[in-house]
């Protein structure tokens, strides 16, 4: 069974399937030597090079090693097809000898009916075999591609998240598609395709031998002929070959992006360019797809000018050996007829590299992937929460993305357990940076962040998440219904903690006039609901998880004003017994907070409450600089009793 869209989706947000780690025959010293060998020599994602045949045998050798026997039984049953079909191929061409000389050279009538059954028994064996062979065949393959993709699946979900920084998580899907339909060709191609050609071929070539062994010499010698040429094809599509997966994914990843993005394409008017775009990125697909084509039809007029040329020596030689030395003309059509019958088997034979050569590419760029260590902390050892509080210290944390400048700089601070933390701070500030890391979703360059007094890096990933919640300004449904996607907070809630956790986030209040209340289907992403319902769904989801640390990055953005103070209200009611730290912009969010951190620049600027920092701090007063004459208190009642009455 293969990946579906909807688990795509489901699968990359569930941070559970991130715990654990594999034990294959990949992480081995030797299997890294020769893909990282292999991605250098033109296979990789950043390939330069053209593809060494040496290189590619153990990578060739490992696919099938690793991915056939699985599904022996089933290839065994395929073979068995194989060579039956094999043998009656042969008998097609011996019967030819057969049925000229004893119909049409010896003049008997009567050898014709048992001649006809015979021929009838042969095509009748070959068709089973070949319809058989061809069914076990396709079970092989599917089960071959859907267990690459999960096999690449299950690592990309353990990459590091500075992975994804800068790819399109259209272009990770299509790779992994295409690449395990790439995987699986390769090895049927070399362990199916190709195995019964040879055995057609070994069938074929006896029948020839014995009718005419000179003969068969003649046909072998004009081979190295060809498969020269066909070295040069070979050596052609490589380099064509390379970056047609890149091209495919471009594609993709533009369709998808246009896709998500229809809003505000139409608001913009921006139909033009995107179908542009688009329309662009084809037609470099189709260029090299039509040069792949073109280097690949030119097998054809070389295979067909040999076998024609052949077949003139043939036609010389019989003339003369039926004339001159007594060869019947059944010997001579036996011949004539398995060399035909050899003719196509012959030619996919000389086809073979340079078929697995198109797919070798892709081949790299799945054991890129699979190879890929995974993210250091995702190993299940390390120590066990028990009785979290919920206090979080940072100690000269500093981060920088690959490639970028620092985005946080040795910052240190603590939230006590319980305590309500407002972070504040201009677009690149280092807000969601911190979110990353005490999530574990990165590593800090340089200093450590602790949890309950205990360094997270320590603690095992599983642990780290099942205490901490979160809540996104980007907020992603599962295809479902309201009352699935508030479940994935807690799988073993039961319906009545469901509806107070909705209750709390106000969902609710809209789902109660919907004609299937929280069964109500939200659809593909969440589709069906607006971005005020989503939102209100993800901080339902996170409040039943009941994590004694719960984390809102612009959890409230798309929410007016009296439910986002019905939300925060609940948030940050002393009743949860819970840390809450909140990112937002929203002034009515931050003054109900016991303390605001101000970040500048990935530096922590200032901290205190709303009085003091308004009082002080020229950044956090630029950064509401609307509300900075805001009265500190509104009708005898502290600005966060106002928010939250």
């Amino acid at each position: 069974m293969t990946i579906t869209s909807n688990e795509v989706r489901r699968l990359v947000s569930v941070w559970r399937m991130c715990d654990g780690a594999e034990k294959n025959f990949h992480g081995s010293a030797g299997a890294r030597v020769v893909r990282e060998r292999y991605i250098a020599s033109g296979n990789g994602m950043s390939a330069k090079k053209r593809i060494s045949a040496a290189l590619a045998y153990p990578l060739v050798k490992r696919l099938i090693v690793e991915n056939l026997p699985p599904h022996i039984r089933l290839y065994l049953t395929g073979l068995l097809c194989s060579i039956v079909a094999a043998a009656a191929t042969g008998a097609t061409a011996w019967i030819m000898s057969v049925m000229i000389n004893s119909i049409y050279v010896e003049r008997n009538a009567a050898a014709a009916w048992g001649i006809s059954a015979v021929i009838v028994g042969i095509f009748l064996v070959k068709g089973i075999a070949d319809y058989c062979q061809t069914i076990t065949t396709g079970k092989v393959r599917r089960a071959i591609v859907s267990d690459l993709q999960n096999r690449q699946f299950s690592r990309m979900v353990r990459f590091d998240i500075n992975r994804f920084a800068n790819q399109h998580p259209a272009k990770f899907v299509s790779k992994i598609m295409f690449n395990a339909r790439a995987g699986a060709a390769v090895i049927l191609t070399i362990t199916s395709s190709t195995v019964s050609d040879m055995l057609k071929l070994i069938a074929l070539a006896s029948v020839m031998v014995k009718q005419d062994p000179m003969m068969s010499l003649i046909s072998v010698a004009v081979l190295p002929l060809l498969f020269l040429s066909v070295g040069a094809i070979t050596r052609k599509l490589k380099a064509l070959a390379r970056g047609e997966t890149e091209l495919a994914a471009l594609v993709q990843s533009i369709g998808t992006e246009a896709v998500e993005g229809i809003r505000t394409i139409k608001s913009f008017q921006l139909e033009d360019k995107a179908a542009a775009s688009f329309a662009k990125a084809v037609r470099k697909m189709e260029r090299r797809g039509i040069q792949i084509n073109r280097t690949s039809a030119l097998m054809s007029p070389l295979m067909e000018t040999g076998g024609g040329f052949i077949i003139g020596l043939f036609i010389i030689y019989a003339s003369w050996q039926t004339l001159g030395n007594g060869k019947t003309p059944g010997e001579f059509m036996a011949f004539i007829t398995a060399f035909m019958l050899a003719y196509e088997p012959a030619k996919r034979l000389a086809r073979v590299n340079v078929d697995i050569q198109k797919q070798m590419v892709a081949v790299g760029q799945m054991y890129d992937l699979i190879d890929t260590p995974e993210q250091r902390q995702l190993a299940t050892a390390g120590e066990h929460l028990t009785d979290v509080e919920g206090g979080l210290r940072f100690e000269d944390v500093a981060f920088s993305y690959e490639g970028n400048s620092p985005a946080l700089h040795g910052v240190s601070f603590e939230v006590r357990p319980r305590e309500k933390l407002a972070i504040v701070g201009r677009s690149g500030a280092g807000k969601t940076t911190i979110v990353n890391l005490i999530l574990r979703l990165m590593e800090p360059d340089r200093g450590r962040i602790l949890l309950d007094g205990k360094d997270i890096s320590k603690i095992s990933l599983a642990d780290v998440r099942d205490n901490i919640a979160l809540v996104s300004q980007d907020v992603f449904l599962f295809e479902g219904s309201i009352r699935d996607n508030i479940r994935d907070g807690r799988p073993n809630a039961s319906d009545l903690e469901i509806e107070s956790a909705a209750d709390l986030a106000r969902v609710t209040s809209f789902a109660s006039s919907l004609e299937d209340g929280l069964d109500t289907l939200v659809g593909p992403s969440g589709t069906n609901l607006s971005g005020g319902q989503k939102q209100r769904v993800a901080i339902a989801r996170a409040l039943l998880k009941n994590a004694p640390v719960i984390v809102y990055d612009e959890a409230t953005s798309a929410l007016d004003g009296e439910n986002e103070r019905a939300v925060m209200e609940a948030a940050f009611d002393d009743a949860f017994q819970r840390t809450v730290i909140c990112i937002a912009h929203r002034l009515s969010t931050i003054k109900a907070a016991d303390r605001i951190l101000v970040f500048d620049a990935g530096m922590l600027a200032d901290s205190g409450t709303h009085d003091e920092l308004a009082m002080r701090s020229e950044i956090y007063r630029s950064i509401f600089h609307l509300e900075a004459s805001a009265p500190i208190v509104e009708g005898g009642k502290t600005l966060r009793q106002s928010v939250l009455r």
